[in-house]
């Protein structure tokens, strides 16, 4: 497991690319534009001395510059700064002296999702007012879960009732209270 860790810190790099958030992406996007509008104008302005080969040319080495610099500007903006990863290095450690970490799963927060907002939008009426609906199906939804338990409860009570009155039958032979 520690060589793992060890191999993904090592080549993460080569996924920063995708990790650039939505600053870096902005960014992005604005050195693009600003790279396209200057070779907008050096080809207006040159357009009179440049060969059509000559353009088509410089336009693809601004193109693969352009590219360069966003893939670049990207890199030096995207990290991996969210807990999943610092939570690794802990796990090296932690999953052999307390075994599986159940609480580090995803599953559970992507189920909460689904059970929290994704039924609650599919019931509703898909329209700009989803909101209300959305929590008004899952107050339904809960306050019949509530009177699921409930009933249940009130059924193992009346169990425990009708067992407790099979081994001590009320009023046969039974001892009064203890005087003092």
């Amino acid at each position: 497991m520690e060589d793992a860790v060890c191999c993904f810190h090592t080549f993460k790099d080569v996924s920063l690319l995708r990790r650039a958030g939505t600053k870096g992406k902005a960014k992005a996007n604005m050195l693009r534009t600003a790279a396209v509008k200057k070779r907008q104008v050096d080809g207006e302005t040159n357009a009179e001395i440049w060969t059509p080969s000559n353009k088509r040319h410089k336009i693809n080495a601004s193109q693969d510059d352009i590219s360069h610099k966003i893939d670049v500007s990207k890199q030096l903006d995207g990290d991996f700064n969210f807990p999943q990863t610092h939570m690794m290095s802990l796990w090296v450690a932690k999953i052999p002296r307390y075994g599986a970490l159940q609480q580090s799963s995803a599953d559970r927060h992507e189920q909460a999702n689904r059970t929290n907002l994704k039924d609650g939008w599919y019931a509703s009426n898909h329209n700009l007012d989803y909101l209300p609906q959305v929590i008004t199906f899952l107050s339904r939804l809960l306050g019949c879960e509530v009177r699921a338990v409930n009933l249940q409860a009130l059924a193992q009570r009346r169990e425990d009732c009708a067992a407790t009155s099979k081994v001590l039958p009320a009023g046969r032979g039974l001892a009064g209270p203890l005087s003092l």
